[in-house]
């Protein structure tokens, strides 16, 4: 459920202000927006809604039916929207369009959808007669204009911008238990069904086809399909909305792997250096030709059109990449870091970038500069640590020497994020840039904190704490700092490795505090610099508190595609941290708050904890506002019953513990016998079988789901709690059954004890170690949780957060002092605080030193104050730190 809630960041970090802007709102209209030349009584007709230009005016207009969409490029688009729009504010016909050029490029952009990629333009004729006749009148204005295809439409006729589908015309949607709106269209039942947006076309089953006189070919081609005559698809290795990635045959070899690249005409457009996808792959097919005898690169095999695609094969190269290499050998992601491990793995970090710097020279010595040099840009060849330079497409020809490379003098807009100076983006690469690039692979290498350079200009310096660990020589760290200003050069790396066996003996691992000696105290200074981060970071959400923002502080994009008010990802976790931490919340915040939150449509909001009714009602309580908080109680209740889902953080069991954290404060009998309902409730739904219970939801189509969010561990932590005040063996019993499944899918890995999501071993709370170590220690599992101690002792993460990243895993370790009395935990829980201060805390611009203290969220790209992923919820771990109190979002005090 973790996957579910991937928001891709890049489109909330467009803006060039610290935090995650959602662009639909934040965004600040071109002057020369496409409504712009209308006369003004035409522009009054329209109304702006979100990245639209809405022109909708038919009381009459159905909820679906049969709707065009026009495309365009940079070229023609303003001249497409004249004819078009002309059209259909004569013909009184509803549409929408984008709001300008800047909007279009988005829509069309390599990460936007590829099902709703190229709509320019919607059309919602009210009839299926209007659509037909809307589509014959368009076709001869639009003839002779071209756009991106549609991939979720169909194309009329042979207007190559002009397109349609049957589809949702207004908004109806059902909301699953994360909180997500999945767009809907109603069967001639009444039943609802998912309006199938996918990059192809489809209709209805109950739908008849439109268009009298037209209807598209149906020719099937039969047997072996070859693309270009020669190349057999055999897999899919990825798809953007430039077109897809391929291995292939090649028949004309044997039959030999190669690589297939596709791009789509007028995709990804670029307005401002004018270019698309296609101008893209021809860039690549160049470079790949200029290096072709260089050794570095993939060989070009062939470049050829096929329908209206363009498509370019290359050899395939095979090998690992970066990613692989750094988990499978890296000390700073196990539990503890050996000279052995360390040693072995600088002679890897030496050999691989004296390998990359030997590859970046060859490319250098025929001028061309990378541009956009990334750890993906090196396929690793694992038995001797040579590389393969791959993706191409960002390379620029410095001096060329004949007109007909003279265009790639100029390069194409591709910028990572912490592999490129945050202030060069926008200007063609230098080799100064590349540079750069290298010392960002090298710093990755190390640890994968790169993508939080915007943020932090002295990103390159907090390495400096993970070299430490390694104890590596400062020559190393010295010479990537070196390297980021071009103060070294690429031969200077390459000395580097002639020096490794001086190198390799000067490592010096210091063991951190072991938990096996008993600590004296923890030394006065850290006690005082934890009050000092703590009222730093409380100033830091109280200054970016806006009450025009719908999450009311900056908050995770998670927020703003489903609750802008939730506990973990919006507005009513950080005011819960803020009270609990002495902090006095604003009347009007509360007010705001609680005025919001009672207007939520139920058809907009979901029941649980982490993401919904639950969550404020909770937060509303804690504020002092019993009536609204058991109003959103009762309505969270009827909720997760009607939907079903089990989960802590989005279902039944977090509404039952929200229910029970009522009866605590209120002591109200009511609140403990709905605590029942959902208890009873989830125990018919139990899954039982040789490990124990389990249950399941929309989510696990293939294996239940271990962990406190959305595991099984966070209904064996309600079962417990429910047990322990009302004394019913049965709910002891399934929880204790609940927890024993989760902890049998424990993988054990280097001494510790890790959980699988997605095919990947998590220490963390929301899924992972942490989370079940929690409920462990309150089933009283003092011996079988050491194992996952030993698992999240860990001083290294990779993002700083409360549910996925360190500040989890000090909470954990802070619990497990508490319920183990073993202070040794908390010595370690105060090591892992020292490496989240150090390597994630940073002052704002533009404040006092040390007065406000921001973390970066989830992807490190910009910061967020909520509580799953920002400040909010390390300020919850650092009030835990000072005064060591018990967790009162697992009800500890039902125990005491």
């Amino acid at each position: 459920m973790r996957e579910a809630r991937w928001v891709n960041r890049f489109h909330f970090a467009w803006n060039d202000t610290p935090f995650y802007d959602p662009i639909d709102t934040h965004y600040q209209l071109r002057d020369e927006h496409f409504l712009h030349e209308l006369p003004a009584e035409q522009r009054a007709l329209f109304e702006r809604f979100g990245l639209w230009w809405s022109y909708r005016h038919n009381p009459n207009l159905p909820m679906q039916g049969w709707k065009i969409h026009v495309s365009a490029t940079y070229d023609n688009a303003r001249e497409v929207f004249r004819q078009t729009a002309s059209y259909l504010i004569r013909h009184g016909i509803d549409f929408k369009v984008a709001l300008d050029m800047n909007i279009l490029e988005l829509l069309n952009s390599k990460a936007a959808s590829r099902g709703s990629s190229g709509k320019f333009i919607t059309i919602y004729p009210q009839t299926d007669a209007e659509f037909a006749q809307t589509l014959r009148d368009l076709e001869p204005l639009l003839q002779s204009f071209e756009g991106p295809y549609i991939l979720s439409d169909m194309r009329y006729r042979d207007a190559k911008c002009l397109y349609f589908r049957y589809g949702q015309f207004q908004s109806e949607h059902r909301l699953d238990a994360m909180g997500r709106k999945h767009p809907m269209i109603r069967h001639p039942d009444g039943q609802l069904i998912p309006d199938d947006r996918a990059a192809q076309f489809s209709m209805p089953d109950w739908v008849t086809w439109p268009i009298a006189d037209w209807h598209p070919s149906d020719d099937v081609s039969d047997g072996d399909v070859l693309l270009g005559q020669r190349f057999r698809i055999t897999e899919a290795v990825s798809f953007s909305n430039s077109g897809g990635v391929y291995k292939a045959q090649d028949t004309h070899d044997g039959d030999r792997t190669v690589i297939v690249k596709e791009a789509r005409p007028h995709a990804n457009f670029n307005a401002r250096l004018r270019y698309h996808a296609v101008d893209i792959l021809n860039r690549e097919w160049q470079f790949l030709n200029l290096l072709s005898d260089a050794g570095v690169s993939p060989r070009p095999v062939a470049m050829f059109d096929e329908w209206e695609h363009r498509f370019l094969v290359e050899e395939y190269v095979t090998g690992a990449d970066i990613r692989k290499v750094l988990f499978d050998h890296n000390p700073l992601v196990r539990p503890r870091v050996t000279l052995r491990d360390s040693r072995a793995y600088l002679k890897i970090f030496l050999t691989l970038f004296a390998n990359m710097a030997r590859a970046i020279q060859e490319v250098h010595a025929r001028g061309i500069v990378l541009g956009d040099l990334t750890a993906n840009n090196f396929i690793i060849h694992e038995a001797d640590l040579t590389v393969t330079l791959i993706d191409l497409e960002g390379c620029r020809l410095v001096s060329p020497q004949d007109a007909a490379h003279g265009h790639l003098e100029r390069t194409v807009d591709l910028y990572t994020p912490g592999f490129r100076h945050a202030k060069r983006w926008n200007v063609d690469p230098t080799f100064e840039d590349d540079l750069f690039g290298l010392a960002s692979i090298m710093g990755y290498f190390v640890f994968t904190i790169a993508a939080m350079a915007y943020l932090r200009q002295d990103t390159f310096e907090v390495y400096r704490a993970h070299f430490e660990a390694l104890g590596w020589p400062d020559d190393i760290h010295d010479l990537i700092l070196r390297l980021s200003r071009n103060e070294a050069t690429l031969r200077d790396v390459i000395r580097l490795h002639e020096q490794q066996d001086r190198l390799v003996n000067e490592v010096r691992v210091i063991p951190r505090t072991s938990r096996s000696r008993q600590p004296r105290r923890v030394q006065h200074d850290r006690v005082t610099d934890l009050y000092a981060t703590r009222d730093a970071l409380k100033s830091f959400l109280m200054s970016s508190a806006d009450l025009n923002l719908s999450t009311l502080f900056p908050s995770d994009p998670f927020a703003h595609v489903t609750n802008p008010l939730s506990f973990g990802f919006g507005a009513s976790g950080t005011l819960h941290a803020l009270a609990d931490s002495g902090e006095v919340i604003p009347a009007e915040w509360i007010r705001w708050l609680r005025d919001r939150a009672l207007k939520l449509p139920d058809q907009d909001v979901a029941a649980g904890f982490m993401n919904g009714l639950a969550g404020l009602s909770w937060t509303l309580r804690r504020l002092g506002d019993e009536e609204a908080a058991d109003t959103l109680l009762d309505r969270a209740h009827a909720r997760a019953l009607a939907d079903g889902d089990y989960t802590l953080y989005y279902g039944l069991a977090g509404v039952g513990l929200t229910h029970l954290n009522a009866h605590l404060v209120t002591r109200s009998e009511r609140h403990l016998r709905r605590a029942v309902v959902c208890a009873d409730e989830l125990l018919t739904q139990a899954r039982p079988d040789h490990a124990g219970l389990h249950w399941t939801n929309e989510f696990t189509p293939d294996a239940p789901f271990t962990g406190l969010g959305y595991g099984q561990s966070g209904v064996a932590l309600f079962l417990l709690r429910l047990h322990q005040l009302t004394r019913t063996d049965r709910y002891l019993q399934a929880g204790q059954r609940a927890l024993a499944w989760d902890v049998s899918r424990g993988v054990k890995w280097r001494g510790g004890v890790l959980f699988e999501e997605a095919g990947t071993r998590e220490p963390y709370l929301e899924v992972g170690s942490a989370g079940v170590a929690k409920v462990m220690l309150r089933y009283g599992e003092r011996a079988a949780v050491q194992p996952l101690l030993r698992a999240i002792h860990a001083n290294f993460t990779v993002m700083p957060g409360y549910l996925f990243g360190h500040a989890g895993l000090i909470d954990t370790m802070l619990d497990a002092a508490a319920h183990l009395n073993d202070p040794r935990c908390y010595t370690v829980a105060m090591e892992q605080y020292d490496h989240l201060r150090r390597v994630f805390m940073f002052t704002p611009p533009g404040v006092n030193p040390g007065t406000q203290l921001a973390v970066p969220g989830d992807g490190l790209l910009r910061c967020a104050c909520d509580f799953g992923t920002g400040v909010a919820g390390v300020l919850h771990v650092a009030q835990r730190l000072i005064d060591r109190r018990s967790d009162s979002l697992l009800l500890d005090e039902v125990s005491r």
